[in-house]
């Protein structure tokens, strides 16, 4: 795991909320409201006095409340750059293939990318980088024009 996916340290902020510090010393605020409303193991954290014990897990790949309540650091990292705009969320990208009618194959072709590379996007093995976002956004706007 690389350093950036490691924590130092976490700060509970408001309501679902937590800043998190990165062993590189960069922080990110993340918003886990809706992630915590998707998972059934997650919905202790509801309760505001379990949300704010939160801390750094072991070796700091994670952030735990206890009672096997945690969240790993390559999901919070991802959550994190998705809340921020610096990476595509995968359910964005699926939802541009499906509205567009668009096979894994059809959509390497138009974005130039690889049927290899748009399957990991599109699984959400791979972080989907803002530039490709952006070219879904531009393909939307010349094949609606036309």
């Amino acid at each position: 795991m690389t350093s950036k996916m490691q924590i130092a340290a976490v700060e509970v902020l408001a309501a679902y909320q937590i800043q998190i510090t990165w062993h590189n010393g960069k922080q990110n605020t993340v918003d886990l409201g809706a992630y915590i409303q998707r998972f059934v193991v997650l919905q202790p954290l509801k309760k505001s006095s379990i949300f704010k014990q939160a801390q750094v897990g072991e070796w700091g790949f994670d952030v735990t409340w206890g009672n096997d309540i945690e969240i790993a650091a390559s999901t919070l990292y991802r959550l994190a750059l998705e809340q921020h705009g610096d990476i595509m969320p995968t359910v964005d990208f699926k939802n541009w293939m499906t509205t567009n009618k668009l096979s894994l194959t059809t959509a390497a072709q138009e974005l130039g990318l690889s049927r290899r590379t748009i399957t990991a996007y599109s699984s959400g093995a791979a972080l989907i980088p803002k530039h490709i976002a952006l070219a879904c956004k531009g393909w939307n706007s010349l094949h609606q024009a036309a």
